[in-house]
């Protein structure tokens, strides 16, 4: 399986942004400590497409630049190219280098396939919410570098939702999964260098852990502000404004309801065969949350792919009523949807389905709540969670 976009050496026309990711400080000087440690050792790199510098050239290639070793490629869901759906075969690389696939026969890096490595080194572009599974492998990676003395390095990239706003509701210790590792809220605010030192710190982990932070990145910043194009980092966040909205409406992913996968708005647009999508938002109107900040028209579609590829879908597709994107708590409209939804048509909507949110939401309290219907109450778990947090993590940020 060759991926002859690791030794592509095209290249574009260079910028000037305002951020300028982990990989390409660590060219420019920016980490001698962190070079100098890599120098000389056998290296993993943990990445996919968007591992790649300014100038267009792979994580691999600018390492190889650099004249470090990398032995192994690892891949985290969606592949070393980022198009995959479903698990992922492991495979090589054009001159025969391993890729293994963390998002296939094991989820893990086994004893095998870290026995030849010194160092891990990571540059994987994360989104910011607590469900999107990159931050989980490399939580995996970090327990599995830990007891075999692997230094990790991470090169360190923006959070494109911005790190000030953290929404929660919390993870339960029982809720913990692929899709829920980290004891951290729906929406973080971290960059994956943080979160790192964070779960470190967490799980009582001894590993040597070596962050090359992005220069120039302030947590205000979102992905506009960087100056940075945008890469999709899977193939269902094709523009920052998936990425922003993702937080909120992914909370139903596991309740039989589209999010808009296969469309061509990703999260901006929920439904499914069987939903009221008028009577719905009719009740999302007279939640002064929903009314002040949301906006939404009823509409019919069909996704390409994805829950009810080929089905016609009733629904809604949300906007903004005028603020400003950085600015928007979205988790809440995610509460808001699911509470709506249960109590509007209940035989549809029925506590399975409310129940399958629950891996997503993390948090068994605000599940009851919303089965009550008591959308408050649920909010201020949520809000509390997020409160208690933003105070925990400060030990942890590496940015202004």
């Amino acid at each position: 399986m060759a991926r002859s976009f690791l030794f592509c050496n095209a290249c574009v026309a260079m910028k000037q942004p305002s951020t300028l990711p982990g990989l390409d400080a660590l060219r420019a000087g920016h980490h001698e400590k962190i070079l100098h440690r890599l120098q000389g050792k056998r290296i993993g790199l943990l990445t996919n497409h968007n591992g790649r510098a300014l100038d267009g050239r792979s994580t691999l290639g600018v390492l190889r630049e650099l004249g470090l070793n990398v032995q192994v490629l690892f891949s985290p869901e969606h592949g070393i190219e980022g198009k995959s759906e479903g698990h992922v075969k492991s495979g090589q690389t054009a001159d025969a280098l391993p890729i293994y696939s963390l998002y296939g026969a094991t989820r893990r890096p086994t004893a095998q396939m870290l026995q030849n490595i010194d160092v891990l080194v990571c540059d994987l572009q994360d989104v910011g919410a607590r469900f999107y599974t990159y931050s989980t492998t490399l939580a995996y990676c970090l327990e599995e570098c830990a007891p075999r003395g692997i230094a990790v390095v991470v090169l360190d990239r923006p959070n494109p939702i911005g790190g000030e706003i953290v929404e929660g509701p919390a993870l339960d210790g029982d809720s913990r999964s692929f899709v829920g590792h980290l004891n951290v809220p729906v929406r973080h605010g971290m960059t994956l260098g943080e979160l790192a030192q964070l779960f470190i710190a967490d799980a009582g982990l001894e590993v040597e852990l070596h962050v090359a932070t992005a220069p120039g990145w302030k947590r205000a910043d979102h992905w506009p502000q960087t100056g940075l194009d945008w890469l999709p980092p899977s193939p269902n966040l094709p523009d920052y404004q998936s990425a922003a909205w993702y937080p909120g409406t992914c909370l139903l992913e596991f309740s039989k309801v589209s999010v808009g996968r296969g469309t061509d708005a990703p999260f901006r647009i929920i439904g499914a065969p069987w939903l009221d999508a008028a009577g719905l938002l009719q009740k999302l109107q007279n939640i002064p949350l929903f009314a002040q900040t949301f906006g939404a028209e009823v509409i019919s579609f069909t996704p390409g792919h994805a829950l009810y590829e080929g089905e016609l879908c009733h629904g809604l597709k949300f906007h903004l009523q005028g603020q400003n994107i950085a600015e928007v708590h979205f988790v809440p409209l995610g509460l808001a949807l699911l509470a709506t939804l249960h109590a509007h048509q209940p035989q549809e909507f029925d506590d399975k389905k409310l129940d399958a949110s629950l891996r997503l939401l993390g948090s068994t309290s605000v599940l009851e709540a919303l089965k009550a219907n008591e959308l408050e109450e649920a909010e201020r778990i949520a809000h509390r969670d997020a409160r208690n947090f933003a105070e925990r993590r400060e030990a942890f940020l590496l940015y202004d």
